[in-house]
């Protein structure tokens, strides 16, 4: 019999179902499944007979209202596991399922179909039907975690959810190991759309993600993988997909990571696949410079940001012609160009002008000229490019772009200069749109950028309300579609892009839900002060806790208090000053008038079932009201799973320095969740407090896993290591190991070393764990100078780290607090081991002498205004390189110093340093005052350094013992007074 086969216009990632030859024709269903699914038409494979036999099967007609509920989604399991039909069949189902969720919550259309049609007679009734979706939203928690409780179509993303997790797709048994190959691919997108439903991390949907993406990986680059792909895909299996993988699928993959890797904010991660992504696809890209004029009065070009890029081959399907802006005679002018007939021409969000008396809506670019072209320091490909006219770059290149904007972002300050620098990848790909999802993605980027300069910001609220509108109008279900009012005339049908044209780079780009964009909407009317508007949207969203916190960021805890308290209780009155009344659904009495006497006191009684955010809502009165016991009630409605609950306890208890209990609190939360950095960090913190260095050196080990680009983190790990002292040895087990900057290979063990030798290396652990910190935070002076005691106290010590410690303490502290930021001790140290192990020789060679003396004279020297050790340091080194003149002039800065002071006229101890300057002074004048000049005009000329030393010396002397007369030294302290005339008959 003829096989089935494939349609042409399917998506790759589609097309690669399997790795064996389609069934046979007589499975007439799967031909029009195929064709039905590449077309978007989602609602022919929902309301088909397999669909009907998974979503309504017989077996529940016989059953109760009730305990049809209670088991529908048990009855969904068992009739996928037991579906007669075949994988291929199921696999399609589970896809066109996820991707009519999609198109209901990101992207639209409206999706022709209400879910009371797929379910059995017996649920049809509203009552039955909200009963159900509540139930299918509630069994969606996951780690305690809720989901959107006004999640559209929980049935459909249910399904989807069910079968393409199901094992069943995967191989049934070892005899059956032919499964489906990019199963696995599906069964991570619907994890983590299922992940984007709820509003913190699930570590078990994280674990789940990143181990078929492990797999998956084996696949799509077997050569970078391990021979053994393991699972029931199959060696056969694998080895038949690796040879149709092309470069468009693996950058496919490695973008799809990237934007997971973005979610859980692995950023290091992102940056590395999204290059990677580049170099599969040929993508040449650069941030450059180039002159042109941003503003209408502007005279001088001057040099703007842009980011040139092309792909290997330009995009022939871009959307209709654009207009071009450009200035002449000091007035922007605008060319439209003529439309070409017969053009494809795509249809696009709509994008708002900014129409600002000063800034052009886009930056006029100076023509590209041969000199342009000789000082770029760029591959020719892209020099030569003019910046106003680029290639259209193919769809995932675009994409690429805008993750890379995304990327710098996240790993940047969020000031002015990281958004200037993000700008230019949204302007390049909203030059040419190529795709209706990829041009939305690219005005929300640009709209975010937008909102913080005073001359954009209203372009920038205006167009997000009109992303904001087009997605919620396109999400609508259809029998509420007309009841949308948007800022805009709604498009068309006609006038509005296809189903598979918005659904095409869906999971690429990442796109956000429909109620993920209303709420940074409202959050944006927020900071624009719009409070108001900000809430009725929180309000039409259902986001109660939003509603509250809003109430409680302009300082009105009660107004905020009393909407919580008007969600958890049923009693709960509200305030006179109250005109929020929110509605929970499902409970007709809970807007009833509560008629009060004088005589009666109603005690409010909790809402049974409790709303579906209630653990959220429990901690947020906590924090409102400082009440611990609301934190506690959190953890129990949440069935002692919501990390939040006991994160917040931890904070409470640390702000009361109860550590033990925070450390309990902890270590609940991070059971529940063990992928939140900041708990585990201020476990770590409570640690340290209570001696607990095992567990504080684990907790702040798991939070550099979590993130390796915390700062803190690694610091705080040095102090944990420093602190427990030397290095914990267990047997039969690798100790634990950081991985040194310079040579990034693991430390050998340290078993079998002495009681010293341990904690020793327990030190230097510290040390490479704090020179991460520094290579962090480079500012950080505390950083630094614990680097610098830790180097100290090593044996030997690390003189290299020291003397950089040093360098990077001035270069922070010394301007402001001048010497005062030297440990002189350290110095004298850092100093005394190159006079003592060192030749001069070795000041013409590179390494540490050159480097500590260079410390000295630019970095040092330039501090010292009254501390005569450091002038000590300066001459020590100075006799060293055979410097007479400087030792002396050192000498001499000392001496100064200790003369100046006030105090010897009344402090003994100064009166004896000042005796004991003067002895030392004398000394240098009487041994190097002779010497042959070294250094200056004079070196090699035979004039000593300075013929009069014993003139100089005589006076000096003489106004120490006028200045001792004067204080009464002379009589007081004849011990210390004969010294100094003992010295001055020597002068003689």
């Amino acid at each position: 019999m003829p096989a089935a086969t494939l349609p042409s216009s399917l998506p790759l990632e589609l097309a690669l179902l399997t790795s064996t030859p389609l069934p046979p024709s007589p499975l007439s269903s799967l031909q029009s499944h195929l064709t039905a699914l590449s077309a978007g038409d989602y609602l022919t494979i929902l309301t088909s007979p397999l669909a009907a036999s998974l979503l309504r099967p017989t077996s529940l007609s016989s059953l109760p209202t009730n305990d049809l509920v209670a088991n529908y989604k048990s009855h969904l399991k068992t009739a996928i596991a037991t579906s007669s039909s075949h994988r291929l069949e199921l696999l399609i189902l589970g896809i066109a399922s996820l991707q009519a969720y999609l198109q209901t919550t990101s992207t639209g259309p409206p999706l022709p179909l209400k879910e009371v049609e797929l379910l059995p007679q017996s649920i049809s009734s509203d009552k039955a039907v909200k009963a159900l979706k509540d139930a299918l939203v509630r069994e969606l928690s996951v780690d305690g975690e809720a989901a959107y409780h006004l999640l559209p179509y929980p049935v459909v993303f249910t399904l989807a959810k069910e079968v393409l997790t199901s094992s069943v797709l995967l191989g049934r048994d070892d005899a059956d190991a032919e499964g489906l190959v990019t199963a696995k691919w599906w069964r991570i997108r619907v994890n983590f759309a299922h992940q984007r439903i709820l509003r913190e991390v699930s570590s078990s949907l994280h674990d789940d993600i990143y181990s078929d993406l492990a797999e998956l990986e084996k696949l799509i680059f077997p050569d970078g993988g391990d021979d053994d792909n393991g699972g029931s895909t199959g060696a056969a299996a694998a080895a038949g997909f690796s040879a149709k993988v092309t470069s468009d699928l693996k950058a496919r993959y490695l973008v799809e990571r990237s934007t997971i890797h973005s979610f859980y904010g692995y950023d290091a991660k992102v940056r590395k696949d999204l290059e990677a992504a580049a170099a599969v696809t040929g993508l040449q890209y650069a941030i450059t410079g180039r002159l042109g004029k941003r503003t209408k009065f502007q005279v001088d070009d001057i040099s703007q940001l842009v980011v040139l890029a092309k792909s290997t081959e330009e995009y022939e399907g871009g959307a209709a012609p654009k207009t071009i802006s450009y200035v002449q005679d000091g007035e922007p002018k605008k060319e439209e160009p003529e439309p070409t007939v017969g053009d494809d021409k795509k249809v696009m969000p709509t994008q708002f002008d900014l129409n600002d008396d000063t800034l052009l809506e886009a930056i006029s670019f100076t023509p590209v000229t041969a000199e342009i072209l000789e000082a770029a320091a760029l591959p020719p490909s892209l020099s030569a490019l003019d910046p106003s006219s680029q290639p259209t770059l193919q769809p995932i290149d675009s994409i690429i772009l805008l993750h890379l904007a995304e990327s710098i972002k996240n790993t940047n300050p969020a000031d002015g200069l990281t958004r200037e620098q993000m700008s230019p990848y949204a302007e390049r790909v909203l030059q040419h749109s190529t795709n209706w999802s990829i041009h939305t993605m690219g005005l929300l980027v640009r709209s975010r950028l937008e909102a913080y300069r005073s001359r954009t910001v209203e372009r920038s609220l205006l167009q997000l309300q009109v992303v904001v509108d087009q997605i919620v109008a396109a999400t609508a279900s259809e029998d509420n579609t007309a009841d949308v009012s948007t800022f805009l005339p709604k498009p068309k049908e006609d006038e509005s892009a296809s189903v598979s044209e918005r659904l095409e780079f869906a999971f690429p780009l990442g796109l956000p839900t429909r109620w993920g964009v209303e709420a940074e909407l409202a959050a944006r009317w927020v900071d624009m002060g719009g409070l108001r508007t900000a809430v009725g949207i929180y309000e039409r969203l259902g986001m109660w806790a939003e509603v509250a916190l809003c109430w409680a960021a302009v300082e009105k805890e009660e107004k905020a208090v009393g909407v919580v308290r008007r969600m958890l209780f049923e009693g709960e009155l509200p305030r006179a000053d109250d005109d929020i009344e929110p509605d929970i659904g499902g409970d007709e009495d809970l807007d009833e008038e509560i008629i009060i006497t004088d005589d009666d006191e109603i005690e409010p009684v909790e809402r049974d079932p409790p709303p579906p955010e209630a653990p959220r809502l429990w901690c947020i009165l906590g924090e409102l009201e400082k009440n611990p016991d609301h934190f506690r009630k959190a953890w129990e409605v949440s069935g002692r799973r919501y990390a939040r609950a006991q994160r917040s306890l931890g904070v409470y208890h640390l702000r009361k320095k109860e550590y033990s209990e925070a450390i309990a609190a902890y270590k609940l939360a991070l059971k529940s969740n063990p992928l939140n950095g900041p708990a585990w960090f201020q476990c770590g913190c409570a640690m340290l407090e209570v001696a607990d260095w095992d567990g504080a050196v684990e907790a702040f080990m798991r939070v550099i896993g979590i993130d390796d680009t915390d700062a803190e983190g690694w610091s705080n790990l040095a102090t944990a290591l420093l602190r427990r002292g030397k290095v914990k040895v267990v047997e039969g087990e690798k100790n634990t190991i950081i991985l040194d900057d310079e040579e990034g290979e693991e430390e050998e063990g340290v078993a079998g070393k002495s009681e010293e030798e341990l904690v020793n290396e327990g030190k230097i652990q510290a040390l490479m764990a704090l020179k991460k910190a520094v290579g962090l935070k480079n500012t950080n002076w505390q950083m630094w100078e614990n680097v610098l005691v830790i180097a100290a106290s090593l044996r030997p010590p690390n003189w290299g780290d020291m003397q950089m410690a040093l360098r990077r303490i001035i270069e922070i502290r010394g301007q402001k607090e001048g010497e005062t930021c030297l440990d002189v001790e350290l110095l004298e140290m850092l100093v005394k081991n190159v006079v003592t192990n060192y030749e001069k020789e070795e000041l013409g060679r590179p390494g540490l002498v050159r480097m500590v003396v260079d410390l000295v004279d630019t970095k040092v020297v330039p501090l010292i205004t009254g501390d005569e050790r450091l002038w000590r340091i300066v001459g020590k080194l100075a006799v060293w390189r055979g410097k007479w003149s400087s030792v002396i002039e050192a000498s001499e800065k000392m001496f100064r110093v200790v003369n100046g002071r006030y105090e010897v006229r009344t402090d003994k101890k100064s009166w004896d340093q000042l005796v004991e300057a003067t002895e030392e002074i004398v000394d240098i004048y009487r041994k190097y005052g002779g010497m042959e000049r070294s250094e200056g005009l004079g070196a090699g000329s035979g004039a000593v350094v300075m013929k009069d030393w014993k003139f100089k010396a005589r006076s000096l002397v003489r106004n120490v013992l006028a200045k001792g007369r004067k204080a009464g030294w002379e009589d007081e302290d004849r011990a210390t007074w004969g010294k100094l005339e003992k010295l001055s008959e020597e002068l003689k």
